[in-house]
């Protein structure tokens, strides 16, 4: 089979991490792909942070990177990947001959990228969106272009709509979009790379941690949206209790960047309050270490006592964020806020520890419990790194990605001959 698919920021990625939970989905199952016989083309953007080193690519696909003058996600950025995708396409499918088109979105609005493509190749299409179709009201241009009214007409050109949550299921239903339409397919996670065997101690040396130093691990930008301004204030207050604690902040952007005084996307939009000077000014320069964009995460996941995901909502983000499932996957304990689809994976003093949203005290309590109550942490964490090998395993998403593909070839072909 001949797939096509489309996702922003996979091309010259320099052998750095790639950033997004919809981006990194959307590189696992083109190599699953490829590796069960099928032949993947992916047409993207440039990645947000390049590294430095030469790379030539994925070796499992062909990548057609187009360039591109907008900033990611703005308007101007997504009309350039709009048009030139379109004109890309049409010249792709004349020598590649698609069997299917399918994309890849945290925003529905790119839906219509995959929908019109399908149209100009005449061959079916597929598109993943990854969060929830958001209200009609936003301050956000992205945001209000991927509105419920918007959505239902980019999501209608498509022949089927993959939704990775129930909570996501829902909203394209809301949206008035026709629910034979829609399938409930996970994300995927690779269980030969993130499972409960993988050793954090090699990470915590080399960091400067002992073994039996408590050690939180954050993964996410610094917006308001990802909620690390409320982790900060819950750990001034945890410091006293355990006052050698360390926060590992795994981030989207180079270390060298964060570093930068005048880096972009590190205030608190809310307060109008870099995080930088929060952490100064609590005196947690010590506590919270900043390491980047992590190429190792598993071993740095692997290192920590607890994972946290103090996500304010899903909204523009992954449902499910991804790094919380590899956290899953790798057999830790969970605490995360009660938002998006995230309670339909985490239950409740059974695999993790769910807090109300931005509730300082409800998330110093959570991380107090874990501390001070081991061995049902530990016993959490075993729950969840089996609710990941039952639905969310690699081979078990890419069996039903598969069908999918052969149901919409194959209804596909038949409606076009009458």
């Amino acid at each position: 089979m001949k797939i096509c698919m489309i996702c922003p920021e996979i091309g010259n990625s320099g052998g750095n991490a790639f950033i997004g939970g919809h981006v990194n989905n959307a590189v696992q199952l083109s190599k699953a792909l490829f590796d069960r016989g099928h032949e993947i083309t992916i047409v993207t953007t440039p990645h947000r942070h390049p590294d430095d080193q030469p790379n030539g690519g994925l070796k499992w696909a062909e990548v057609v990177c187009l360039p591109i003058s907008g900033t990611y996600p703005s308007i101007k950025y997504g009309l350039e990947f709009t048009f030139k995708t379109l004109q890309r396409i049409r010249e792709l499918h004349k020598i590649k001959k698609f069997d299917v088109i399918h994309g890849h979105s945290g925003y529905s609005m790119l839906g219509l990228i995959t929908g019109i493509s399908s149209k100009i190749a005449r061959v079916p299409s597929i598109h993943s969106i990854y969060s929830p179709i958001q209200p009609i009201v936003s301050h956000n241009t992205v945001m209000f272009f991927s509105n419920k009214i918007l959505s239902k007409f980019y999501l209608s050109q498509v022949n089927k709509i993959i939704a990775v949550t129930e909570n996501i299921q829902r909203s394209l239903i809301g949206a008035g979009l026709p629910k034979y339409k829609i399938e409930m397919v996970p994300p995927s996670i690779d269980t030969n790379i993130y499972n409960p065997s993988i050793s954090g101690e090699d990470m915590r040396k080399y960091i400067g941690i002992d073994l039996d130093q408590p050690l939180l691990v954050y993964v996410g930008n610094l917006t308001k949206i990802k909620g690390i301004h409320v982790l900060i204030e819950v750990l001034r207050i945890i410091v006293r209790q355990f006052p050698n604690i360390r926060l590992l902040m795994a981030l989207n952007m180079p270390l060298s960047k964060y570093e930068e005084e005048d880096s972009v996307g590190l205030y608190d939009t809310e307060r109008d309050f870099k995080i930088k000077e929060k952490i100064k000014s609590y005196g947690l320069n010590d506590n919270i270490i900043p390491l980047g964009i992590v190429k190792n995460m598993p071993q740095v996941i692997a290192a920590s006592d607890v994972f946290i995901t103090p996500f304010l909502n899903t909204v523009g983000v992954v449902d499910y964020p991804t790094s919380m499932l590899e956290a899953m996957a790798v057999g830790k304990p969970i605490i995360a806020t009660k938002v998006g689809g995230i309670p339909e994976i985490i239950k409740h003093k059974k695999s993790g520890i769910l807090v109300e949203p931005n509730n300082v005290d409800e998330l110093v309590a959570a991380i107090l419990y874990m501390l001070n109550n081991k061995e049902e942490a530990k016993n959490m964490g075993k729950e969840g790194a089996k609710t990941i090998s039952e639905n969310f395993r690699l081979e078990i998403v890419v069996d039903e990605l598969e069908r999918i593909y052969e149901v919409v070839i194959s209804n596909y072909s038949s409606n076009r001959r009458y």
